[in-house]
C-alpha cells in the first residue's frame, strides 16, 4: 500500500493487552503466516487523510496491487487518478494531466523501510519487517492487531508507529501515526466510502477498524 510518498497497511481489539514477540514468537509468525498473500492479487481501498493543515479529512479511494513481478502499485480513482509503482528501488508517480515523475528508493531511506514493510506483511516475511520495526502482537479469538515501531531515527523522523488490525486471516486497515499527531487510515477491501462512518472522525474509524 503507497500513499503518495509513503506507504498508505490494521483496529484496537476491544481490550486486549497488547503482547511485545520476541524474535521468535510463534504467535507472530502463525499470524504473519495468515496474512501472506501470493502474487498476483488486487485489493479495493479507502484512505483518509488526517492533518493538521486541513480543514477536513482528505478521503480517497482506489485499489493496491501486488503483481507477479514483485511491483506494489497503489492507483487512486476517487477524485482524482493517480498511479504510484514500486519495482525494485525504483518508484513512479503518474496523474492525470501531468508527467510520470520518477525517483529512486536511495533518495529515500525512511520510504524504503515503509514500502519494504508492506511489502513483507505481503509476503509474510518477518525477517524483513524486523529489519526496519519493533515488531508487537496481540490476539484474541480471530480479532489481532499488529504494532510496527520504526527502528532507526530517520524513519522514526517521519513515522511514530504503523498499526494493523484485523480479524481471522484479514487485515481490516493500516493506521499510518506520525510524530506530528496526524495519521492516515487505510481501510483494506473496501471499496464505497459510504460503507465508512460518515463524516469519517479520526475516532469513529477507528472504531470501526476494529469491528469491521
Amino acid at each position: 500500500m503507497i500513499s503518495g510518498t509513503r506507504t498508505s497497511l490494521v483496529a484496537a481489539l476491544l481490550t486486549i493487552t497488547t503482547t511485545f514477540a520476541s524474535a521468535a514468537d510463534p504467535g507472530t509468525d502463525a499470524l504473519l503466516g495468515r496474512l501472506a498473500r501470493p502474487a498476483p492479487e488486487t485489493t479495493p481501498f479507502v484512505e483518509v487523510r488526517y492533518s493538521a493543515l486541513l480543514t477536513e479529512p482528505l478521503v480517497v479511494a482506489g485499489e493496491l496491487e501486488h503483481r507477479d513481478d514483485g511491483a506494489l502499485v497503489r492507483r487512486v480513482l476517487e477524485p482524482y487518478r493517480e498511479t504510484t509503482t514500486l519495482l525494485g528501488e525504483n518508484v513512479t508517480v503518474e496523474r492525470d494531466g501531468s508527467r510520470p515523475r520518477r525517483f529512486s528508493l536511495d533518495r529515500a531511506p525512511e520510504l524504503r523501510g515503509i514500502l519494504n514493510s508492506f511489502g513483507a506483511i505481503l509476503k509474510g516475511d518477518r525477517a524483513t519487517l524486523e529489519q526496519h520495526f519493533e515488531i508487537a502482537s496481540s490476539e484474541s479469538e480471530n480479532a489481532w492487531r499488529i504494532d510496527l515501531v520504526p527502528r532507526g531515527d530517520k524513519l522514526r523522523a517521519r513515522l511514530a508507529r504503523v498499526r494493523v488490525d484485523g480479524h481471522a486471516d484479514r487485515a481490516n486497515c493500516m493506521t499510518m501515526e506520525e510524530p506530528d499527531g496526524d495519521a492516515t487510515i487505510m481501510a483494506i477491501g473496501v471499496s464505497d466510502r459510504g460503507t465508512l462512518p460518515l463524516p469519517p472522525e479520526r475516532e469513529q474509524l477507528q472504531s470501526w477498524c476494529v469491528q469491521a
